[in-house]
């Protein structure tokens, strides 16, 4: 994290893309989302669609390292029998020298998204590549479940380098492949959808299951209209509300005490023994507040009617004390110990592990999630060690520390208020 990202909150964009620490990574946005099932969709939906693009990206990449391979071996054997024999192939010889003008007129620039999109699609926009194109064709049928010919060629050349080299290759079948899977996990329809996106434009639905399934298109230009919608409801709707919630509290109830569904799609999330301070954390604080003062209060009463001295009903101080804190906190959702040593709660405890976030490789127990056992012992007592991380963002950690500062002085003048008053009042015995 730089200076300038430390000085301000996170976009959605770093988070997404795992240039932030903890509280505000990916893995606690995607906890924070859980509880909202729609909204997780959203969040699968984006990163699975990025994960396409990079397979995509992938794609491009094996076939420059392999058109690269090939001009190597091609300059080593060019006077030898090995090379005569490899010009047998005329086929072989036509699709080599084509994808090595797609090379060098930069049409396998496996780093511009725009320009891997263009590629899928067969758009070379070059009359010498349309030439050599047409010539190949003559002499290969191209794959028919595809709408460019360029599909063809290039598994064609990647199958017969792959078998020379051992090397598996991705091939444009399993870009295709993914991209239908894409359409059946979160457009096809609510009822055969597991992870389905409502409140999407429906034109824009159907144009993308019309290129994936009728023509073939497997580029990621299909998904960019409904990843940038995606990408927006995220960010104006749900990425608010996640940074309220860890910028302005260190307090959060454990969701992982019940099981959490999203329609067919099981989060299987164990359900453990708590304490009401991890499941209820404000709730178990601001009922725990009032008992202790509560028990303040009928302790000041009793040393009062029974004409103790001032020095003995100075006592009160620790259940007022007590009571404010846990009463304070609980209400503000902002433990003033854990806002002082640095720390906050997560959503889910490190210990858990769904198989969504096995899929999709986010790590709980990294460097940004590892605390729980080593914390102090009065953490535990306060409950939901397992879910204590230290935030690790210089701003949001400067937040929380004013917040506690600003709970620790209610708590301080509260308990002051009140001792004073029971220890001042005259007493009379009954």
């Amino acid at each position: 994290m730089n200076a300038i990202q430390s000085e301000r909150l996170p976009t959605l964009y770093e988070v997404l893309n795992r240039q932030t620490s903890a509280p505000v990574d990916l893995w606690s946005f995607y906890t924070y989302l859980t509880q909202y099932p729609y909204a997780i969709h959203y969040l699968d939906f984006w990163i699975d669609t990025m994960a396409h693009l990079r397979l995509c990206k992938d794609y491009i990449r094996g076939i420059r390292e392999s058109v690269v391979e090939w001009e190597e071996s091609h300059e080593k054997t060019r006077d030898s029998q090995i090379d005569s024999q490899n010009r047998d192939s005329k086929g072989s010889l036509s699709s080599s020298l084509l994808l090595e003008a797609l090379m060098n007129d930069g049409f396998l620039d496996f780093e511009d998204s725009q320009r891997v999109s263009q590629f899928l699609q067969g758009q070379t926009d070059s009359p010498r590549l349309t030439r050599l194109l047409e010539n190949w064709q003559q002499q290969a049928e191209p794959d028919v479940n595809f709408r460019s010919p360029l599909t063809g060629l290039v598994d064609e050349f990647l199958k017969t380098h792959a078998q020379g080299n051992r090397k598996a290759q991705i091939t444009s079948k399993q870009l295709l492949n993914n991209a239908q899977n894409l359409i059946n996990t979160y457009l096809r329809s609510p009822l055969e959808s597991p992870r389905y996106l409502i409140n999407l434009p429906d034109h824009m639905r159907d144009s993308a299951v019309q290129l994936v399934q009728i023509e073939k298109r497997h580029d990621p230009d299909v998904f960019e209209q409904l990843k940038s919608i995606a990408f927006q409801f995220l960010e104006m709707d749900c990425f608010p509300k996640f940074l309220t919630e860890v910028a302005l509290h260190n307090l959060h109830d454990d969701i992982t005490t019940t099981t959490i569904k999203t329609n067919s799609e099981k989060y299987n999330i164990l359900r453990r023994k708590s304490n009401p301070f991890s499941q209820y954390t404000s709730l178990a604080r601001i009922a725990l507040g009032l008992v202790f003062l509560w028990l303040a209060l009928w302790l000041g009463y009793v040393l009062v009617f029974l004409d103790y001295s001032r020095g003995i009903r100075a006592t009160t101080i620790v259940p007022f004390f007590l009571g404010f804190y846990f009463l304070w906190c609980g209400i503000y959702r902002v433990d003033v110990l854990y806002a002082l040593c640095g720390v906050t709660q997560i959503l889910v405890s490190n210990e858990l592990v769904s198989p969504r976030d096995l899929e999709i490789g986010l790590n709980r127990n990294s460097i940004n999630h590892r605390l729980g056992h080593n914390a102090p012992f009065f953490f535990h007592v306060l409950g939901g060690s397992s879910r204590l991380v230290r935030v690790r963002h210089p701003l949001i950690h400067t937040m929380l520390k004013r917040r506690g500062l600003w709970c620790l002085f209610l708590i301080v003048a509260g308990t002051a208020i009140f001792t004073v008053i029971f220890s001042c009042v005259p007493g009379h015995r009954l």
